[in-house]
């Protein structure tokens, strides 16, 4: 957990950037081929980063505020259940793209990350019984690869409410071919772009 004087460096490093946790965001286009409006928000806020130099905070629900009160104890039953010591790490700008970073829950060694999800019990459950990787969680993850130049990333939900401790844990890697790291890279190079284009038209008019 980050304290106060922690927690403004992140997100002071952050500002006006493209990050992991927004990924999904940048891929979400309409059946017409335009840009859907989370997207379009998305450059907004970081137009408003960008002049302010403040990160865009947004509204966090009892279920977001449930799930970060709970991921440092979903990390050490990680750690517990299978004897990797998560490795403590901050923010990570991409060594080429500017503008683009990644803050992972942590690195693990040979190459990997952790992102950890502490959903709602129907969600845990949704997920538990599919057995793989959420597909929705994918392009935080290829973000994060992007960003520090590691190669597959364990995938973590926990949820303390279960009633058996054998299934509060719910593990699956993540291990991507390098062409989909590449396809987010080049995502992510488009939707900068289409960034710069609006702060000139913005900073000139």
């Amino acid at each position: 957990m980050m304290d106060r004087e922690q927690m403004a460096q992140w997100l002071a490093a952050r500002a006006g950037k493209l990050t992991a946790s927004n990924m999904w965001k940048v891929l979400e286009v309409l059946k017409n081929g335009k840009a859907a409006k989370a997207r379009t928000d998305y450059i907004r806020d970081l137009l408003a980063e960008r002049l302010t130099g403040i990160s865009v905070r947004h509204f966090v629900n009892d279920a977001m505020q449930w799930g970060l009160d709970h991921e440092e104890e979903a990390k050490t039953q990680y750690e517990v259940a299978t004897g990797n010591i998560v490795i403590p790490t901050g923010f990570h700008d991409h060594p080429q793209i500017d503008n683009f970073g990644a803050t992972p829950d942590g690195l693990l060694d040979g190459g990997g990350l952790i992102e950890i999800k502490c959903p709602t019990t129907g969600t845990y459950v949704e997920w538990l019984m599919a057995g793989t990787v959420p597909v929705d969680h994918e392009p935080q993850m290829l973000a994060q690869m992007a960003c520090t130049g590691r190669t597959w990333c364990e995938f973590v939900a926990y949820d303390p409410r279960i009633k058996d401790p054998k299934r509060r844990l719910f593990v699956r890697r993540f291990t991507p071919k390098p062409e989909h790291i590449a396809e987010i890279e080049e995502a992510a190079v488009k939707f900068l772009a289409d960034v710069e284009a609006a702060w000139e038209v913005l900073t000139t008019s």
